[in-house]
């Protein structure tokens, strides 16, 4: 019998690998074939999982290594498939060029809602499939429907067991079972990886930085503004805000781990902040898995976005974790059933947030009680949510989540995120009474259940949720209507630049001025270059009206940043130039 792997992440293979070794593969007397599958917009430029430092450990489970890109070149493995009439031919053709021998096959495959996994599973039509999930995103539901011809031969899914007593909601709506790889399996071949990348991370970590492991905070990058979740500039600050805490929380020096594909401008911005701050800094920009940085420097604290670095950093290695950004993610997150928004959400639920000063000092990852009692009924509410036909059976759960956490509403603002009113009101679910604003009829109590007639204008919360909404709309008499009333209660940045954006939109120069000249008053404190690019921005709309305005807040954002393009315009001619 053959079993064939495909693999695209030396994370993946590993955790595959791993599997064999826990003994959870069936038995040994199968060959094995690795196919490796580089997935990334250009293959040509990138390093393969099977060429990568600590692929050896990996690739000594399995007999043979076959290049997935090569079989199939010039087509790219995430766009190319046979049409289902050339599917016998193809996999003629595959088993002769892979020397499939004759027999029983099995195929283990991971994301198998896209390509290539669907391309393998149409091509090899007699195989029995497995699946295993790469990182935390299988706590969350199946993004795509899968034809019976597929889901139908899945006979498990495997999993890194990094959230204790939460089970994956991927591929349940089919009945297939799942279980989680054997940790200690996972931990001793994670072991032969970091000795095997041993020789380079000491070439490229000076001594004396390795040295201060234990004082060390490890910074973790991500692929966010590629993906349209936040804009470059907003992740450079991301990244900022993540260093800057490290130095206030005591760490003597920090390294940052990019993401492969991100843009290297962020590492840049980042290393002259830890130039000013005189900060003993290092990029590790390599082609290495974070997890075995994990084990050769024992960092004193890990801190990401809601990367799952920081859920095998904790789950794994017992090393302090904490988060930036997860919650200003889940509130941006386009579309509703982006599969970004379970590892988004557990994060924000399970680690400490260092933007939150009341952020409890201790995260929650471990706690099995709260995860089993608070954390696996929210998932699975928000997973309903994301998917309410192929989950339909989670409605109960849902249902009877939301109408518990109604008295939590205001003190929980990533409930109005997820459970906001345009969602409850489609799915008909339960939600809190609070005051909205109606076009005409002004303020009303209203609560989800009190359904509209379908000739009346929708009604908005007076939420930071639901005056987002309107700015997103551009429902300039509505944030002007919900902003005022919100502005008494609180008064921030966000209130106060889509007032005065609206108040641009609708040539009301004065009141415009206003509140960008408040918006500099609070912010007068501010170190972050994003809050200043947002005032010059919004200052730079009104044209010659606000050109002193656009340049203070300009140069403010020039002198956190020196090196931002977007400050320098904005201080020389306006992002939006001359009319």
């Amino acid at each position: 019998m053959t079993r064939i792997f495909a693999a695209s992440t030396l994370y993946g293979a590993m955790t595959v690998a791993a599997a064999i070794d826990a003994g959870q593969l069936g038995q040994d007397d199968r060959e094995r074939i690795l196919l490796v599958c580089n997935n990334v917009d250009i293959p040509e430029v990138a390093t393969p999982l099977h060429r990568m430092p600590g692929a050896a450990a990996v690739l000594a489970r399995f007999h043979r290594v076959v290049y997935w890109n090569d079989l199939i070149y010039p087509f790219h493995p995430a766009l190319w498939a046979p049409r289902d009439e050339d599917a016998p031919l193809w996999r003629t053709v595959m088993g002769e060029k892979m020397g499939i021998r004759p027999g029983p096959l099995e195929l283990v495959v991971e994301s198998i809602q896209v390509k290539p996994a669907q391309t393998l599973c149409k091509i090899f039509s007699d195989a029995t499939l497995a699946v295993y999930a790469d990182g935390v995103m299988s706590y969350g539901p199946t993004r795509n429907d899968l034809p019976r011809p597929i889901h139908g031969r899945i006979e498990q899914v495997l999993y890194l067991d990094l959230v204790p007593t939460l089970l994956p909601m991927l591929l349940t709506e089919y009945g297939i079972p799942s279980q989680p790889v054997h940790t200690g399996a996972v931990l001793k071949l994670m072991a032969e990886l970091t000795e095997e990348c041993r020789p380079l991370l000491d070439r490229v970590i000076p001594p004396q930085l390795a040295e201060r492991g234990p004082q060390t905070a490890l910074l973790l990058g991500q692929y966010l503004s590629p993906l349209g979740i936040l804009t470059e500039e907003e992740e450079e600050d991301l990244h900022r805000r993540m260093f800057e805490h490290a130095v206030r929380l005591g760490h003597t020096s920090v390294v940052f781990k990019p993401h492969p594909s991100a843009p290297s401008s962020l590492s840049d911005a980042l290393a002259e902040a830890a130039r000013e701050a005189g900060v003993p800094f290092l990029v590790l920009d390599l082609p290495v898995l974070a997890e075995t940085v994990f084990a050769y420097l024992r960092p004193r604290q890990v801190i990401g976005c809601f990367s799952t670095g920081l859920f095998t950093a904790r789950a794994l290695y017992g090393i302090p974790v904490a988060q930036i950004g997860a919650l200003e993610v889940v509130r941006r997150m386009r579309p509703y059933a982006n599969s970004n928004r379970i590892p988004a959400t557990l994060t924000h639920a399970l680690v400490p947030d260092l933007d939150v000063p009341t952020a409890a000092p201790a995260d929650r990852i471990l706690d099995v009680e709260y995860i089993r009692t608070e954390v696996t009924p929210y998932v699975q509410a928000v997973g309903y949510c994301m998917q309410p036909k192929r989950y339909a059976f989670l409605r109960p759960v849902a249902q009877e989540y939301i109408a518990a956490a109604v008295d939590q509403w205001e003190g929980r603002p990533e409930l109005a995120m997820h459970f906001n009113e345009r969602t409850r009101t489609r799915l008909e679910l339960p939600g809190p009474r609070t005051w909205k604003w109606r076009r005409g009829l002004g303020w009303t109590l209203r609560s989800t259940g009190e359904r509209s007639e379908p000739d009346e204008v929708p009604f908005t919360d007076i939420t930071m949720s639901g005056f987002a909404s309107l700015v997103e709309a551009k429902d300039d008499r509505g944030i002007l209507e919900v902003g005022a009333r919100l502005l008494t209660e609180h008064e921030n940045l966000d209130l106060l630049i889509g007032m005065a954006q609206a108040h641009i939109r609708r040539k009301e120069t004065e009141q415009a001025r206003r509140r960008i000249e408040r918006a500099i008053q609070i912010s007068a404190d501010s170190g972050r270059a994003l809050v200043w690019l947002r005032i010059a921005e919004t200052a730079a709309k009104l044209g010659r009206h606000g050109d002193d305005l656009r340049r203070q807040a300009g140069r403010q954002a020039l002198s956190i940043n020196p090196a931002s393009p977007a400050a320098q315009r904005l201080v020389k001619n306006g992002r939006l130039g001359r009319r």
